[in-house]
C-alpha cells in the first residue's frame, strides 16, 4: 500500500469519527448565530382609502432586499431569532393586460424589525425550519408632498427555510416568508379589523451566510 493511499485511508477514517460530533454541534443549544444577506422583496398591494397618498389602489413594486439577523438556540428543536430587513422600492399605479402600464408614483423604503421563534428539523448538516413571529414595519413614502410622513406599523411574518453547514461554526441560509403588516381602517369602504384592505401582504426571500457560536 502507497503512502498516498495510506494518507488517503486515514483521511476518510479521521472524517467519519468527526463527522457525528461536528454534527451534534451544529445549532447546539445555547449557541448565538449571527447573519447577513440579501435577496428580493415581492411586493403588494395597497388598498383604496387605505393611504393618506392616495385615493386609488396602487402596488409597491418588487425590489432588492438586504438584511441580517441575530439567533440564539434555546433548545436542540426551538429557538428564537430577532430579524432586521430592508429594501428601497417604488409605489406604481395599477395595470393589466399582457404589457400592463405601470409607471412609477414615488419612492417606498420598506423596513421591518421582527422576533421569530423557529422549530427546526435536523437532516445531517442541513436543517430545515419554520417559524412564525411579529414585529414592527416601517413605511416611509417618498412623495412630492412633505406633509406625508412614515408610519410604524404592527407586522405579522410566517417563514420557512434551511440551513446548511458547512462546519460547526460557519453555513450559509436560505429564507422565505410571508408577512402581513396592518395599516389601519381605510378612509372609506372600510369593513372592519378583518377587512383585507386593513392589511398588505408581501414575500421575500433571502439568502446569506451565518457564524454560530459557542453552544453546549
Amino acid at each position: 500500500m502507497t503512502p498516498v493511499v495510506r494518507a488517503f485511508r486515514a483521511g476518510v477514517l479521521l472524517a467519519g469519527f468527526g463527522l457525528p460530533c461536528a454534527l451534534h454541534g451544529q445549532a447546539a443549544p445555547g449557541s448565538i448565530e449571527v447573519g447577513a444577506g440579501g435577496g428580493r422583496f415581492y411586493g403588494g398591494s395597497f388598498a383604496r382609502g387605505s393611504t393618506e397618498a392616495f385615493d386609488h389602489k396602487v402596488l409597491a413594486d418588487d425590489d432588492i432586499l438586504k438584511g441580517f439577523w441575530i439567533g440564539a438556540q434555546v433548545s436542540r428543536a426551538w429557538g428564537v431569532e430577532l430579524a432586521v430587513r430592508r429594501t428601497a422600492s417604488h409605489f406604481i399605479a395599477n395595470g393589466s393586460g399582457v404589457f400592463p402600464n405601470k409607471p412609477t408614483l414615488g419612492g417606498l423604503d420598506f423596513a421591518t424589525i421582527e422576533l421569530l421563534g423557529i422549530r427546526s428539523f435536523r437532516f445531517g448538516n442541513v436543517l430545515p425550519y419554520a417559524g412564525f413571529g411579529l414585529g414592527v414595519a416601517n413605511l416611509d413614502p417618498d412623495l412630492a408632498s412633505p406633509a406625508i410622513r412614515d408610519s410604524n406599523r404592527f407586522a405579522l411574518s410566517a417563514a420557512i427555510g434551511a440551513r446548511l453547514y458547512a462546519a460547526r461554526w460557519i453555513g450559509v441560509r436560505v429564507d422565505g416568508r410571508a408577512r402581513a403588516t396592518y395599516l389601519g381602517s381605510r378612509r372609506f369602504d372600510d369593513h372592519g379589523f378583518f377587512d383585507s384592505g386593513r392589511w398588505f401582504r408581501n414575500g421575500e426571500i433571502l439568502g446569506g451566510i451565518f457564524l454560530s457560536f459557542g453552544g453546549r
